[in-house]
């Protein structure tokens, strides 16, 4: 088998790159099979709190010829708890020299207690990475996460789950003081991030503002209404480089909020091709419920750009009978006057089994857009679904 041609055993090797108990019977056969396998391998690295001493062991072997290949690393609760980042911050400490890691994924890590030194080694660690994501963290501040973002150069892809705990910090903090500018090469920002005050958005906002306009996919939850008119401004610094925009509103926003600080620059956003708005429809939702979250983002949709290719539509619904309660009159006219659009989404997430939700919905749509173009019903059902 160490005679097959190259491109034989790339295929091979490729083909089982899910299964990494044959990959790893493939390195026994030859040298050249090892090599191959190795991205496969070790491409992707998990660290656990049960498992990080082991690689940490193991990477500081000299006889370790893994490291080059991980590209992707994710860190997974290691020993941090809410009282400091010390555990945290040693281990990041010893993750320097991956020479050719791109991707981080950080999931249930608190940086409440994020300090200098720590943030000191968490850039000499990944200062190089090309994209973030962070999942179920804590922040103080969401200066505290600029710190941390401005301080990575090479990052074009950024994704941010987390939660703050208030949403302005001491300016006398020198972490703090002054905030670098965004990253040059960003071009893909996801954020979902609530706090006590409700306007933890602005801040980072404001700061990808400042940058070079190089976004082109955004994706924001969950705003309040304080948020809009620094995201405004953002769609408005964005313009055309915009091709991709994800929002989800709280309950609280009105269409009037959206009328006056989403509507008029979206319609600047001239080349969105993919937008994705998100409607909650619960029991306390009647068809005559005035203006608040569930048509907010629908009331916007006569101002999306006419460049508009696909519509995904996150739907919440309680029970099948609220389907009815969407304006579809208005969201119809909407589809008519959008002639380059396509393709229609819609992913349902219900508390109760509704059998019949993908034909309730699709006899909705207007027979001229079904005639043109494509309608898909997703169901995701779930229990406690929060809004």
């Amino acid at each position: 088998m160490s005679t097959f041609p190259p491109e034989l055993k790339d295929l091979v090797i490729g083909h089982m790159q899910g299964e990494k108990d044959t990959l790893a019977s493939c390195g026994l056969v030859s040298r050249a099979w090892l090599h191959l396998s190795r991205p496969y391998l070790f491409g992707s690295v998990t660290l656990r709190d049960h498992t990080y001493e082991d690689f940490l062991r193991l990477k500081a072997s000299r006889h370790c010829t893994f490291i080059p290949a991980i590209r992707t690393l994710s860190i997974s609760r290691p020993q941090t708890d809410e009282e400091t980042d010390s555990p945290f911050t040693e281990l990041v400490s010893q993750l320097t020299g991956l020479p050719s890691l791109t991707c981080l994924r950080v999931f249930y890590v608190s940086w409440i207690h994020l300090s200098d030194p720590s943030l000191t080694a968490f850039i000499s660690a990944f200062r190089d990475i090309t994209e973030l994501d962070i999942e179920r963290a804590a922040f103080i501040a969401p200066h505290h996460l600029i710190a941390m973002l401005a301080r990575l150069p090479r990052l074009e892809k950024v994704s941010v789950h987390t939660t703050f705990i208030e949403d302005e910090a001491p300016a006398r903090e020198p972490l703090l003081l002054p905030p670098p500018d965004p990253p040059r090469k960003l071009q893909h920002v996801r954020l979902c991030m609530r706090s006590n005050d409700g306007d933890s958005f602005s801040p980072l906002i404001n700061w990808i503002g400042t940058g070079p306009p190089t976004v082109c996919a955004l994706e924001l939850s969950i705003l309040w209404s304080r948020s809009l008119p620094a995201v405004g401004r953002l769609l408005r610094a964005l313009g055309p480089v915009l091709r991709s925009l994800d929002l989800k509103l709280l309950n609280h926003v009105t269409s009037h909020d959206v009328d006056t600080d989403l509507a008029p620059p979206l319609a600047l956003s001239t080349h969105i091709a993919h937008l994705t708005i998100h409607i909650a429809l619960r029991r306390f939702h009647a068809p005559n419920t005035p203006p608040h979250a569930p048509w907010a983002l629908l009331a916007a949709l006569p101002h999306a750009p006419a460049a508009l290719e696909t519509l995904t539509i996150v739907l919440t619904i309680d029970f099948m009978y609220m389907i009815g309660a969407l304006d579809w009159a208005h969201f119809n006219a909407a589809l008519r006057a959008r002639a380059r659009l396509r393709r229609l989404q819609f992913r349902v997430h219900c508390n109760h089994a509704i059998g019949a939700v993908a034909e309730e919905i699709r006899k909705r749509i207007a027979p001229e857009f079904v005639a043109r173009g494509s309608v898909e019903v997703m169901l995701l059902q779930s229990g406690g679904v929060f809004t």
